[in-house]
């Protein structure tokens, strides 16, 4: 009876080890998919944060109007409704008249101003536009993004992505900023292209999907190109183009990828085929032109 009694102990003691394991292991399971989820928002994020501030270089909109605000102000000066005192009066306190007929003075020269807002459509293109750098807001979405690498660096960490490029990345974020400060073009272009390369790195060790792994790595090779343009270094410019092009070509016979997204994969491949040709012209306008169309498209998958 004993022997049957510790026998079945030892059995219940094994089901309550194994119940506690199974919940353990899925309870962890469910941690590391939330932080993983977290951290794909995270570098979602940085991806948009980093491409509007590639297209803040040359003043690129991706949409095809702005809304421009005027202001209009209208006056309207406050009418004396009384008529001025008799000759007697004023000559008898000539203090007082003075007082009275500056007070009244003030009184007519005080205005009411109303401001209204005129709103305007106006086209953005890249043949149209100027393309001017609005630094101060350059400046301002850097020291935005700030407020968020910290907690994003942690979140890096606890998923266990290389220490080394979370510190490489966290120091170029520094020398963005210096370049910005400076306002110079091209070291900003080169600092963003720097900074742009942990992006897939760090999806590559946190995000499931092939697809947006895929286009990280294509926008990658563009904004390489992009960073060369005004160098006119269209050697190295058309290498970058031929390195997208092969890299987002893999999606084009990819089975795991959604069948309901293959249309839109395959216009961006055109797309990708269609700035290569302004690549191979050597015209930069038709270059950008193509290259905001494209950011739109890919954006989108």
């Amino acid at each position: 009876m004993k022997k049957f009694k510790i026998i079945s102990y030892i059995i219940l003691l094994i089901v309550l080890v194994v119940l506690a394991l199974t919940v353990y292991t899925s309870a962890t399971q469910n941690n590391e998919q939330d932080e993983k989820e977290k951290v794909t928002s995270e570098i979602r994020y940085l991806d948009t944060k980093l491409v509007d501030l590639f297209n803040h270089m040359n003043n690129i909109e991706t949409r095809n109007y702005q809304i421009y605000t005027t202001k209009i102000e209208e006056s309207r000066s406050s009418e004396n409704s009384g008529g001025g005192s008799s000759g007697g009066n004023s000559a008898s306190n000539t203090s007082s008249g003075s007082d009275s007929t500056s007070t009244e003075s003030n009184s007519n020269q005080s205005q009411t101003e109303n401001t209204n807002k005129n709103y305007e459509m106006q086209a953005s293109g890249i043949l149209t536009t100027n393309r001017d750098i609005d630094w101060t807001s350059c400046k301002n979405e850097a020291e935005l993004m700030y407020t968020s690498i910290s907690t994003i660096t942690l979140d890096l960490y606890r998923l266990n992505v290389s220490q080394e490029d979370i510190l490489n990345f966290n120091k170029d974020i520094d020398s963005l900023t210096v370049s910005l400060e400076e306002e110079n073009k091209q070291l900003t272009l080169d600092n963003l292209v720097k900074i742009y390369e942990y992006i897939p790195k760090f999806a590559q060790s946190v995000v499931d999907d092939t697809l947006y792994k895929t286009v990280l790595e294509t926008k990658l090779n563009v904004f390489r190109t992009y960073a060369k343009l005004d160098s006119g270094d269209w050697t190295g410019i058309n290498t970058n183009m031929v390195d997208a092009i092969n890299v987002y070509a893999t999606l084009l016979t990819n089975t795991e990828i959604d069948a309901s997204k293959q249309t839109s994969i395959n216009k961006g491949y055109v797309m990708l085929n269609e700035l290569k040709n302004a690549v191979d012209i050597q015209n930069s306008s038709v270059f950008l032109i193509k290259y905001k169309n494209l950011l739109e498209e890919i954006n989108n998958l």
